[in-house]
Protein backbone atom coordinates (compact mmCIF):
# COMPACT_ATOMS: atom_id res chain seq x y z
CA UNK A 1 0.00 0.00 0.00
CA UNK A 2 1.32 3.49 -0.94
CA UNK A 3 1.80 6.04 2.32
CA UNK A 4 1.84 8.59 -0.01
CA UNK A 5 -1.76 8.10 -1.33
CA UNK A 6 -2.36 7.78 2.40
CA UNK A 7 -0.74 11.14 3.14
CA UNK A 8 -2.60 12.55 0.10
CA UNK A 9 -5.91 11.17 1.08
CA UNK A 10 -5.57 12.25 4.82
CA UNK A 11 -4.92 16.13 3.65
CA UNK A 12 -7.91 15.88 1.87
CA UNK A 13 -9.64 14.95 5.04
CA UNK A 14 -13.20 16.91 4.15
CA UNK A 15 -14.95 19.23 6.72
CA UNK A 16 -18.14 18.07 8.51
CA UNK A 17 -20.12 18.99 11.17
CA UNK A 18 -20.09 17.44 14.27
CA UNK A 19 -22.42 14.36 14.62
CA UNK A 20 -22.78 11.66 17.07
CA UNK A 21 -22.85 8.18 15.41
CA UNK A 22 -23.67 4.84 16.46
CA UNK A 23 -20.44 2.20 16.86
CA UNK A 24 -20.60 -0.38 13.57
CA UNK A 25 -18.86 -3.74 13.64
CA UNK A 26 -16.57 -3.46 10.69
CA UNK A 27 -15.37 -7.13 9.76
CA UNK A 28 -12.82 -7.85 7.27
CA UNK A 29 -13.79 -11.44 6.68
CA UNK A 30 -10.43 -12.79 4.72
CA UNK A 31 -8.52 -12.81 8.11
CA UNK A 32 -12.07 -13.27 10.43
CA UNK A 33 -11.01 -9.49 12.30
CA UNK A 34 -13.73 -7.42 13.55
CA UNK A 35 -13.65 -3.90 15.20
CA UNK A 36 -16.38 -1.45 16.01
CA UNK A 37 -15.98 2.41 14.68
CA UNK A 38 -18.42 5.06 13.97
CA UNK A 39 -20.84 3.72 11.03
CA UNK A 40 -20.94 5.67 8.16
CA UNK A 41 -17.44 4.62 7.51
CA UNK A 42 -16.49 4.27 3.35
CA UNK A 43 -14.19 1.57 1.64
CA UNK A 44 -12.65 2.99 -1.37
CA UNK A 45 -12.73 0.32 -4.33
CA UNK A 46 -9.34 0.63 -5.36
CA UNK A 47 -7.99 -0.93 -1.58
CA UNK A 48 -10.13 -4.47 -2.45
CA UNK A 49 -7.30 -5.13 -5.29
CA UNK A 50 -4.80 -5.98 -2.36
CA UNK A 51 -5.90 -8.78 -0.30
CA UNK A 52 -3.61 -8.00 2.48
CA UNK A 53 -4.30 -4.10 3.13
CA UNK A 54 -7.94 -2.22 3.52
CA UNK A 55 -8.78 1.40 4.25
CA UNK A 56 -11.60 3.24 5.56
CA UNK A 57 -12.40 6.51 5.32
CA UNK A 58 -14.65 8.68 7.46
CA UNK A 59 -15.31 12.74 7.00
CA UNK A 60 -12.76 13.00 10.14
CA UNK A 61 -10.44 10.63 10.10
CA UNK A 62 -8.73 7.48 7.86
CA UNK A 63 -7.75 4.05 8.92
CA UNK A 64 -5.56 1.74 7.23
CA UNK A 65 -5.26 -1.87 7.61
CA UNK A 66 -2.55 -3.93 6.81
CA UNK A 67 -2.11 -7.48 7.76
CA UNK A 68 1.31 -9.28 7.80
CA UNK A 69 2.52 -12.75 8.92
CA UNK A 70 4.77 -13.33 12.44
CA UNK A 71 8.64 -14.31 12.11
CA UNK A 72 11.50 -14.57 14.26
CA UNK A 73 11.68 -10.32 14.32
CA UNK A 74 8.10 -10.03 15.45
CA UNK A 75 9.11 -8.81 18.90
CA UNK A 76 8.99 -6.38 21.30
CA UNK A 77 12.42 -4.57 20.54
CA UNK A 78 12.00 -4.38 16.75
CA UNK A 79 8.08 -3.52 16.64
CA UNK A 80 9.09 -0.30 18.01
CA UNK A 81 11.59 0.24 15.77
CA UNK A 82 9.37 -0.05 13.26
CA UNK A 83 6.91 2.28 14.64
CA UNK A 84 9.51 4.98 15.18
CA UNK A 85 10.64 4.52 11.48
CA UNK A 86 7.01 4.66 9.99
CA UNK A 87 6.62 7.85 12.24
CA UNK A 88 9.72 9.20 10.70
CA UNK A 89 8.15 8.89 6.99
CA UNK A 90 5.09 10.58 7.87
CA UNK A 91 7.39 13.39 8.97
CA UNK A 92 5.48 12.99 12.61
CA UNK A 93 6.66 14.90 15.76
CA UNK A 94 6.21 15.28 19.10
CA UNK A 95 5.97 11.31 19.05
CA UNK A 96 5.80 9.28 21.79
CA UNK A 97 5.73 5.41 22.40
CA UNK A 98 3.01 3.21 24.49
CA UNK A 99 0.50 0.71 24.86
CA UNK A 100 -3.18 -0.14 24.39
CA UNK A 101 -4.35 -2.98 25.90
CA UNK A 102 -6.91 -5.18 23.30
CA UNK A 103 -7.81 -8.70 24.39
CA UNK A 104 -6.70 -10.88 22.35
CA UNK A 105 -3.16 -8.78 20.92
CA UNK A 106 -0.13 -7.19 22.27
CA UNK A 107 -0.41 -4.06 21.10
CA UNK A 108 2.53 -1.05 19.81
CA UNK A 109 1.45 1.74 19.56
CA UNK A 110 3.21 5.26 18.69
CA UNK A 111 1.27 8.70 18.24
CA UNK A 112 2.08 12.22 17.36
CA UNK A 113 1.17 15.05 15.04
CA UNK A 114 1.72 15.39 11.20
CA UNK A 115 3.22 18.38 9.34
CA UNK A 116 -0.70 19.31 8.42
CA UNK A 117 -1.29 19.60 12.08
CA UNK A 118 -3.84 16.58 12.54
CA UNK A 119 -2.84 13.54 14.89
CA UNK A 120 -1.67 10.58 13.61
CA UNK A 121 -1.71 6.65 15.63
CA UNK A 122 0.22 3.74 14.30
CA UNK A 123 -0.15 0.16 15.89
CA UNK A 124 0.57 -3.11 15.69
CA UNK A 125 -1.40 -6.01 16.98
CA UNK A 126 0.13 -8.81 17.28
CA UNK A 127 -2.39 -12.22 17.69
CA UNK A 128 -1.73 -14.27 20.73
CA UNK A 129 -3.05 -17.25 18.52
CA UNK A 130 -2.62 -16.73 15.10
CA UNK A 131 0.13 -15.88 12.60
CA UNK A 132 -1.66 -12.38 12.49
CA UNK A 133 0.15 -9.03 12.76
CA UNK A 134 -2.07 -6.02 11.80
CA UNK A 135 -0.54 -2.70 11.27
CA UNK A 136 -3.48 -0.21 11.97
CA UNK A 137 -2.54 3.66 11.03
CA UNK A 138 -5.89 6.09 11.81
CA UNK A 139 -4.93 9.95 11.14
CA UNK A 140 -7.34 12.44 12.82
CA UNK A 141 -8.41 15.46 14.75
CA UNK A 142 -7.05 15.80 17.94
CA UNK A 143 -10.74 15.80 19.56
CA UNK A 144 -11.45 12.05 18.64
CA UNK A 145 -8.49 10.62 20.57
CA UNK A 146 -10.78 8.29 22.65
CA UNK A 147 -13.19 7.78 19.23
CA UNK A 148 -9.35 6.30 18.10
CA UNK A 149 -8.67 4.26 21.19
CA UNK A 150 -11.59 2.74 21.63
CA UNK A 151 -11.59 1.37 18.20
CA UNK A 152 -8.12 0.10 18.57
CA UNK A 153 -9.16 -1.54 21.20
CA UNK A 154 -12.50 -3.31 20.11
CA UNK A 155 -10.45 -5.41 17.29
CA UNK A 156 -10.93 -8.72 17.81
CA UNK A 157 -10.67 -11.87 15.50
CA UNK A 158 -12.07 -15.62 15.17
CA UNK A 159 -14.52 -16.48 17.97
CA UNK A 160 -14.21 -13.05 19.97
CA UNK A 161 -15.75 -11.04 17.20
CA UNK A 162 -18.68 -9.01 18.84
CA UNK A 163 -21.81 -9.68 16.73
CA UNK A 164 -23.80 -7.21 14.76
CA UNK A 165 -26.77 -7.03 16.79
CA UNK A 166 -25.51 -5.94 20.08
CA UNK A 167 -26.30 -2.45 21.54
CA UNK A 168 -23.98 -0.19 20.21
CA UNK A 169 -22.55 2.83 21.88
CA UNK A 170 -22.69 6.53 20.45
CA UNK A 171 -19.38 7.91 19.40
CA UNK A 172 -19.29 11.59 19.27
CA UNK A 173 -16.33 12.68 16.19
CA UNK A 174 -15.16 16.29 16.86
CA UNK A 175 -15.53 18.69 13.54
CA UNK A 176 -12.61 20.99 12.17
CA UNK A 177 -13.71 24.21 13.69
CA UNK A 178 -13.78 22.66 17.15
CA UNK A 179 -10.58 21.09 16.55
CA UNK A 180 -9.23 24.53 16.06
CA UNK A 181 -10.89 25.75 19.15
CA UNK A 182 -9.57 23.48 21.25
CA UNK A 183 -5.57 23.56 19.70
CA UNK A 184 -5.53 27.37 20.47
CA UNK A 185 -6.33 27.15 23.51
CA UNK A 186 -4.14 24.31 24.76
CA UNK A 187 -1.32 27.12 22.98
CA UNK A 188 -2.94 29.84 25.70
CA UNK A 189 -2.28 27.23 28.12
CA UNK A 190 1.21 26.45 27.57
CA UNK A 191 2.06 30.08 27.06
CA UNK A 192 0.72 30.90 30.11
CA UNK A 193 2.88 28.18 31.89
CA UNK A 194 6.12 29.42 30.09
CA UNK A 195 5.85 32.98 31.24
CA UNK A 196 7.87 34.06 33.86
CA UNK A 197 6.06 35.80 37.40
CA UNK A 198 8.11 38.71 38.46
CA UNK A 199 7.98 40.07 41.97
CA UNK A 200 7.50 43.95 42.28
Amino acid sequence: MSYKKFLSTAAAIALALTCTLQAKVYTWDKFNIAFEAPEGGHVPFSFFQDPNSAQVDWDEMVMTLQRYVKNENTNKKNLNERLKSRALGFNMYDTKLFTIKVKGFKCYSIEGTMPDGTRCIINYLVSETTPTVLEVVVNYLLGNQDVVEDIIKSFSEGNNQKPNEIEKPKQKIQKKSDAEKQEQEMKKEKQRRNEKVYEC
